[in-house]
């Protein structure tokens, strides 16, 4: 098993003490919901890595496609006017406004 630096041990509970008081709602359908998704990507906006507005409850299925499929991603208006209100700039690459 792979040692966690003191680091990232902090940034893990505080994303545990954010996901506590969100419902197990998935946010897109509605349905039970348990994975914690970033909606800037963790990999290219690490800056909002814990940021609360970044932090969404979402199903498997959704959080897969939130990801992955661009399309999907451009129907959820509410989640990209979510992310404007702490990183438009972020936001309009990420659900590449301006191609």
């Amino acid at each position: 098993m792979k040692n966690q630096s003191k680091k990232q041990s902090a940034k893990n509970r505080e994303l545990s003490k954010i996901k506590a008081k969100m419902e197990n709602k998935c946010v897109i359908c509605g349905n039970i919901g348990s994975d914690l998704a970033h909606l800037l990507p963790k990999s290219t906006y690490p800056e909002h890595y814990t940021e609360p507005k970044n932090l969404v409850i979402m199903c498997r299925n959704c959080h897969n496609l939130y990801d992955n499929d661009l399309n999907f991603r451009r129907k959820q208006v509410s989640l990209y006017n979510q992310i404007c209100e702490f990183d438009i700039v972020g936001g309009a690459k990420y659900f590449r406004i301006y191609e």
